[in-house]
C-alpha cells in the first residue's frame, strides 16, 4: 500500500512509511498541543513534493496561519508554495449562509487534492443543525476526502478526550493524539497513535513531540 509521509521522519518510520494513501486521520488534543503546527508542518511536507495541497482553516486567517508558520524554520517557506500547489482556504461557517451542508458541498468541488487538511471539526459541529444531521454530514465528507491521498481532520477535545464526544473517531481510518504528559519539571507535549487501518504499529504508546524554532520532531518513548 503507498504510504504518504507525515512530516515527521520518526513517524513514518514507526508507522511503516507514513499515513496510508486513501485514509482520513483525526488529529485530536487540547489547546496549545500543537494540532494546527502538525497540520501545517504535514501538508507543507506535500507541498515540497510538488502535490497538491489545501489547509481549510475554519478558525485562524491565512495571514495568521503563515505568522505561525514564520516563526518556525521549517515552515518559514510556507510563501513559496502558496497560489502554486497549495491553497489555504478559510471559510466563515454560519455566515452568507454557510452552512455544514453547504460546506461539505463546496469541499466536493474542488480540484483534485492529493492532501487536505480541515481546521477543526468542531466549528463544524456548531453549525450543525443537531447531533445527528452533524454525523450524517461528517460521514458524506469523509466519503469525499477518501478519494484523495490523506486527509487530516483537526479536533479539539477535553479531559484527555480523542474527540469530540461526535463519534469522528469512529468515522476515521486512523485517530493520531496530541497532549501533555506531567513527566518531567515542566508539561511535556506527546504524541500517540490510538488507530491506523492498514498499518502495523505500536498503538497506544506516547512518544515526546517536540516543537522548537528549527521544526517538530518526534522524540523518544515515554512509558509511565
Amino acid at each position: 500500500m503507498t504510504k504518504i509521509a507525515t512530516g515527521l521522519p520518526r513517524l513514518d518510520k514507526l508507522l511503516g512509511g507514513g499515513f496510508p494513501d486513501k485514509t482520513t486521520i483525526l488529529v485530536s488534543g487540547g489547546p496549545g498541543t500543537g494540532k494546527t503546527l502538525f497540520g501545517m508542518n504535514f501538508i507543507l511536507e506535500g507541498a515540497r513534493k510538488g502535490e497538491k495541497c489545501c489547509y481549510v482553516s475554519l478558525n485562524e486567517s491565512s495571514e495568521e496561519l503563515v505568522r505561525a508558520c514564520k516563526s518556525i524554520e521549517r515552515l518559514k517557506d510556507v510563501e513559496e508554495f502558496l497560489g502554486k500547489n497549495l491553497a489555504i482556504e478559510h471559510i466563515y461557517l454560519g455566515e452568507s449562509n454557510m452552512s455544514l451542508k453547504r460546506f461539505v458541498t463546496l469541499l466536493s468541488e474542488y480540484p483534485k487534492l492529493e492532501r487536505i487538511v480541515i481546521d477543526n471539526a468542531n466549528k463544524m459541529f456548531m453549525f450543525s443543525d443537531n447531533p445527528r444531521s452533524y454525523r450524517i454530514h461528517f460521514s458524506e465528507m469523509l466519503k469525499y476526502l477518501k478519494n484523495i491521498g490523506c486527509s487530516l481532520i483537526l479536533c479539539e477535545t477535553e479531559n484527555e478526550g480523542i474527540d469530540s464526544g461526535n463519534g469522528e473517531a469512529f468515522e476515521c481510518d486512523g485517530i493520531v493524539q496530541l497532549s501533555f504528559m506531567e513527566l518531567e519539571e515542566k508539561p511535556m507535549r506527546t504524541l500517540t497513535v490510538h488507530k491506523l487501518r492498514y498499518s502495523s504499529f505500536d498503538a497506544k504508546v506516547p512518544h515526546e513531540l517536540v516543537i522548537e524554532q528549527t521544526g517538530l520532531k518526534l522524540g523518544e518513548t515515554k512509558i509511565i
